[in-house]
């Protein structure tokens, strides 16, 4: 009869939980949470607080403005595309509606992004 020793075992990557949530090699230490107090935004440049960049509000604000133009033509299309040619005008229209939805997400990202406390 052969005994058998307890073998040592070592946890497993998913014991620890999932991936997403374990620290990677290098990664810095997490950021300590804001009490509140300073309103969200660390105006120190430490780079620990929340703030989305002038550009990004921008960009959301672009964004809104060209998709709410962009509605607001939508009766017009059949007539630009009786005086320029509709391949023209559908080609043109989705490339204006393209900008501005690329626009409008990228400072919804950045707003959702400073939200959550992940800063840009």
């Amino acid at each position: 009869m052969t005994t058998t020793e307890p073998k040592a075992t070592t946890p497993s990557p998913t014991a620890a939980g999932p991936r997403h949530s374990r620290p990677t090699a290098g990664a810095s230490p997490e950021r300590e949470p804001s009490d509140g107090a300073g309103g969200g935004n660390d105006s120190s440049g430490s780079g620990g607080g929340r703030s989305v960049s002038v550009w990004s509000v921008l960009a959301l604000i672009a964004g809104c403005a060209i998709l709410v133009v962009a509605a607001i033509n939508l009766p017009n299309l059949g007539r630009w595309g009786d005086e320029h040619g509709n391949v023209l005008v559908f080609l043109c229209f989705f490339l204006v509606m393209s900008i501005g939805g690329r626009w409008f997400w990228a400072g919804v990202d950045a707003l959702w992004g400073a939200i959550r406390g992940k800063g840009n």
